[in-house]
């Protein structure tokens, strides 16, 4: 055993956008607003076919205008961890075609990938409550989505799971035969496998694959519900690397039979019923061909997850995804106990600045171009971007909000982070690992300690959950609250073969299938040790994903200190009138564009909002009455819009990768490019802090 390598796959979860474009690019592979070695910080993505040359503007849509879908990209790498495995390895080596392994030549690698979307069958997010977990506790569950989708709301009927889950089913592919051109998910190409009983690649066409409401019925389709019968593409690349595509972005509505119905009502942020959209996710697999026809399959599995488009992909979350996963691995997977063991964290790990403190003020300094700051926070931002290992001269601990607090905010003396909270908190917090080292970092334990050094595969965990949106899981963009349940990961993370933040998988017998019976059930449900199936990890997100994007701009805080507001107390003084953003990192509100920079000489401009046009900008209501125009600038008031404008909104990106981008303007401008708005077709923004009474100004070019 110790010396026969342990083969894992990287990332334990891949990412996927969606995108209007039959074209893609790969996803980025450096953390967002890392510096690096050049003018570019981290988080571009990556041009087709290359390892690492990253996109400029010019290649976020194809031709025709449409946007590009970005890709999530696959590795294999080989470790020497002996028996039992610790994080971090230090170690360990990629795989590709040609590489060695224990001696022996990888001449082939077979990849299966199963795609699946159960949205429509599975249990209300409740945004108003916001409890994530909490519902799931001592065995309860919230209320189903389509309570009244015959028959009764029982997830596990087999007639409702035909009608409400898109199952597209496995799809395998070798790299050296028919990697290039790859296989898609849709309801047309037959479901394939690698069957370890045969040792090869084995078609199933028999496998139930399910595509609901993309056929039949009167009710036809609309630009705004479009028929759903594609889920993504899979291929590889000539080296044996793994490329999944996700899908176009589609929502469609049906009626009680499961027929389309485009007029199906679109009344909520989150939980609509009579609607699926096109995002997925599903496991991810590998087996080694070897030049003596021997082949090794890997045990353990990674994930793919197809989601929003990233608007803003070299903006740091304060809280990302990798916050939260790796506080759940610390205090409940006894992943290192250098930092936390025995219920609490050490006071002697003495955090690295670079890895461990300085993101979380990189990230703060970054809001500024996704959000409306004021100057003076501005400027209080770039302090803190300037800090370096030393503890710093004030307590920046007084203006950061505790975890487990819910302290309410003044208006004029904030606590950070400046986003709204989730848990039923009002006010976001960072996670406890984070507040933990900020403490270190105070205390001096940053000066002169060991950096932290993860093996590739590793840091490529890492990187592409730092990417992604953490923090307020209302339920979010790409994972929500699940990642904070450990029954939802492998708990045999210490075999080498294994390894952590890799998801609990079920294991499908797809040899023994019939078309008349559905494959996935129920699946995972959270404080559970149901083994996760295809579809399990999007299924607790948005549906469709668009109109909680649309949403996410700026609310009052829900609780909401002083009480809700109401058309008597809105005037008063005596409630919370003020806005604060969902997502600004992830769901850019407020953006300086590319054009109005080059129009301004060079300097910076007012913000626009980033979703504008026609429905965005706040009207009053007829015949008077109590309103809220602030609160709705940015967003569409019709959420139907947006699922016919997501693809029009632009991109923020560092200046140097814009196209035509002045070579004497601020090579640290972020800022919006290939937007299809024009850029008079929203109200003007208003600096934070702001209030839903506040005057709204009319668009101005």
């Amino acid at each position: 055993m110790t010396n026969r390598a342990s083969l894992r796959i990287h990332p334990a979860v891949g990412i996927a956008r969606v995108g209007t474009s039959q074209e893609h690019y790969l996803g980025p592979e450096t953390m967002a607003a890392e510096p690096g070695n050049g003018v570019l910080t981290g988080g571009l993505p990556i041009k087709p076919g290359e390892d690492s040359a990253t996109i400029t503007s010019g290649d976020l849509r194809d031709h025709d205008g449409k946007l590009k879908r970005q890709a999530a990209r696959f590795k294999i790498y080989q470790y020497h961890d002996g028996e039992t495995y610790s994080y971090p390895s230090a170690s360990g080596e990629e795989v590709i075609i040609g590489s060695a392994v224990d001696g022996k030549t990888v001449k082939d690698i077979v990849w299966t990938v199963h795609l699946a979307n159960k949205k429509a069958n599975c249990w209300e997010i409740d945004e108003a409550a916001n409890e994530g977990l909490n519902l799931y506790r001592d065995g309860s569950t919230p209320p189903m989505r389509n309570p009244d989708f015959p028959p009764a709301p029982d997830p596990s009927d087999l007639d409702r799971i035909r009608k409400l889950v898109i199952d597209a089913g496995p799809r395998a592919i070798r790299a050296t035969i028919d990697g290039a051109s790859g296989l898609s998910f849709n309801a047309d190409t037959v479901a394939s496998y690698w069957n370890s009983q045969t040792g090869k690649i084995e078609e199933q066409a028999q496998y139930p694959k399910s595509f609901p409401a993309s056929h039949g019925g009167g009710g036809g389709y609309s630009p705004s519900s479009q028929a759903i019968d594609y889920l993504g593409h899979m291929q590889t690349e000539t080296n044996g690397r793994l490329i999944v595509l996700g899908a176009f972005g589609k929502a469609c509505g049906f009626d009680n039979d499961g027929n389309p119905d485009p007029k199906a009502a679109l009344d909520m942020d989150v939980d609509n019923n009579y609607w699926l959209d096109d995002t997925a996710d599903g496991p991810v697999t590998a087996v080694l061909i070897f030049e003596d026809d021997s082949v090794q399959e890997i045990e353990g599995s990674a994930w793919l997850v197809s989601t929003d488009p990233a608007y803003a992909p070299q903006t740091l979350n304060i809280v990302t995804l990798w916050d939260n996963v790796y506080t759940t691995w610390l205090e409940q997977m006894e992943l290192d106990s250098t930092i936390y063991s025995d219920g609490e964290y050490q006071k002697s790990f003495a955090p690295d600045f670079a890895t461990h403190v300085f993101p979380m003020l990189n990230a703060a300094h970054m809001q500024m171009w996704n959000a409306s700051l004021p100057k003076k926070a501005i400027n209080g931002h770039k302090k803190v971007f300037g800090l370096t290992e030393a503890a710093p001269e004030f307590d920046i601990l007084s203006f950061v909000r505790k975890p487990g607090t819910d302290d309410e905010i003044e208006v004029g003396a904030p606590l950070m982070p400046l986003s709204l909270g989730d848990f039923a908190k009002s006010f976001l917090t960072i996670t406890p690992t984070q507040y933990f080292f900020m403490n270190q970092w105070v205390a001096g334990k940053c000066v002169g300690a060991t950096p932290t050094k993860l093996a590739p595969g590793e840091q490529l965990d890492k990187t592409i959950l730092v990417n992604c949106l953490g923090g307020r899981f209302s339920p979010g963009i790409d994972l929500t609250f699940i990642v904070t349940d450990p029954n939802f990961y492998n708990s045999d993370w210490q075999n080498p073969a294994i390894g952590p933040f890799r998801i609990n998988a079920m294991k499908l017998d797809y040899s023994n299938v019939s078309d008349d019976a559905p494959l996935l059930g129920v699946g995972y449900i959270p404080l559970r040790t149901h083994a996760v199936e295809p579809g399990d990890l999007c299924k607790f997100m948005s549906i469709p994903w668009h109109t909680d994007y649309n949403s996410c701009a700026t609310h009052t805080p829900a609780p909401n200190p002083g009480g809700d507001i109401t058309e008597e107390n809105v005037y008063s003084g005596d409630v919370n009138t003020s806005m604060f953003w969902s997502w600004p990192a992830q769901r850019p509100v407020s953006v300086y564009t590319f054009d109005d920079v080059v129009s301004n000489g060079g300097a910076l401009p007012r913000q626009r909002y980033s979703v504008r046009g026609k429905g965005t900008a706040a009207v009053e209501k007829k015949g008077g009455g109590f309103d809220t125009p602030a609160m709705n600038v940015g967003r569409y008031q019709e959420r139907v819009d947006m699922l016919t404008n997501w693809d029009r909104i632009g991109v923020i990106v560092q200046g140097p990768a814009i196209d035509g981008y002045d070579e004497s303007f601020d090579q640290n401008f972020y800022l919006e490019a290939e937007s299809r708005f024009r850029k008079d077709e929203s109200n003007l923004v208003v600096h934070w802090p702001n209030t839903v009474t506040d005057k709204v100004y009319p668009p101005k070019d």
